[in-house]
C-alpha cells in the first residue's frame, strides 16, 4: 500500500510542472482527486485543473497548508511570498517538495523552520513517469516524512540522492537535458518523412534508436566516443556537436547562479 494513501497533497502553482504532478498521482493511482488540493493564481488555469481532474481548486497557496505534503511548484522568484504565506500553517510533522530551480535548500529550510523540506530538481520526462530527479534531503527530512517524499517522488520517475551543491548543473544537464534531445529526434523524424516514411515509421525508428543507443551507453563498459566504432558511417561533426553542447551546458548553469544570486544574495 502506498504510503501516499489518505494523505493530503497541496500543489501550489498548477501550471506546467504542478499539472504533470496532478496527473501522474491520479494516473498511477497512489492517490485521489479529493486528496489533492491545488492553488493556482490564473482563473483560466483553475478552470481546467478542476475540470480535468476533478480535485479542489483554489487561488491563494494558504489552501494547501493543511496538506500532508506540499509541493512548490512556482516560479523561483514568487517561493519566498509563497512560503510566508503559508509558514503559520505547517506543522512539524508536514514535508514541503520543492520544484523551484535555482533556490537552495537551505533558503527553503530557513523559511520554514522545523518542517521536512525537499528539493527536486525535476525533468520533462516525468509526464510519462521515466523522469529523471535528482533530490536533496533536509536535514528534518528523515523517517516517515522521507518515505512520504520518496513515495510521491516514485509517481513521477527516478529520483538519485545528490548534493545541494550539484544541482545547479544538473538543471543544466537533466532539467534541460531533454532540449538537447529533442531536436535531434525532431530532425530524424523529419528527414526520415522527407525521405518517404510515414510519420509513425519514422516516429517508432528514431525513438527506438534513442532509447537503444541510451541503454548501450549505461550498460556497457566502453565509452560513447568507442561505441561509435560499432557504426562505419559517422556524417555528423562530431566535435563542432561537443562543442555545442557544452556550451549550451554552460548557459544554462550560468542563469541558474543569477537565479540563485538574485533570490538568495551575494
Amino acid at each position: 500500500m502506498s504510503s501516499l494513501q489518505g494523505k493530503r497533497i497541496g500543489v501550489i502553482g498548477a501550471g506546467a510542472i504542478g499539472g504533470v504532478v496532478i496527473d501522474r498521482l491520479l494516473a498511477t493511482g497512489v492517490t485521489r482527486p479529493g486528496d489533492i488540493v491545488a492553488c493556482e493564481t490564473k482563473p483560466e488555469r483553475r478552470h481546467e485543473i478542476a475540470a480535468r481532474y476533478g480535485v479542489s481548486v483554489h487561488e491563494g497557496p494558504e489552501a494547501a497548508g493543511a496538506a500532508d505534503l506540499i509541493v512548490l511548484a512556482v516560479p523561483p522568484p514568487v517561493v519566498a511570498d509563497v512560503l510566508g504565506k503559508i509558514r503559520g500553517l505547517l506543522g512539524g510533522d508536514r514535508v514541503v517538495i520543492s520544484f523551484a530551480g535555482g533556490v537552495p535548500l537551505a533558503f527553503i529550510e530557513a523559511a520554514v523552520p522545523g518542517v521536512a523540506v525537499v528539493r527536486v530538481n525535476p525533468n520533462s520526462p516525468s509526464v510519462v513517469g521515466e523522469g529523471f530527479n535528482p533530490v536533496t534531503y533536509g536535514r528534518n527530512a528523515t523517517g516517515a516524512r522521507r518515505a512520504l517524499a520518496g513515495a510521491f517522488l516514485q509517481s513521477l520517475g527516478g529520483h538519485p540522492e545528490v548534493e545541494d551543491r550539484w544541482m545547479n548543473l544538473y538543471t543544466a544537464v537533466t532539467a534541460v537535458g531533454p532540449t538537447y534531445f529533442l531536436p535531434v529526434l525532431d530532425a530524424l523524424i523529419a528527414a526520415g518523412q522527407a525521405a518517404g516514411l510515414s510519420r509513425q515509421a519514422a516516429v517508432d525508428a528514431a525513438t527506438a534508436t534513442a532509447i537503444g543507443t541510451a541503454h548501450m551507453v549505461a550498460r556497457r563498459a566502453e565509452t560513447p566516443e568507442q561505441l561509435k566504432l560499432f557504426t562505419g558511417l559517422r556524417p555528423l561533426d562530431d566535435a563542432a556537436l561537443k562543442r555545442l553542447v557544452a556550451d549550451a551546458i554552460q548557459v544554462a548553469v550560468t542563469r541558474m547562479e543569477d537565479v540563485q544570486r538574485k533570490i538568495v544574495g551575494g
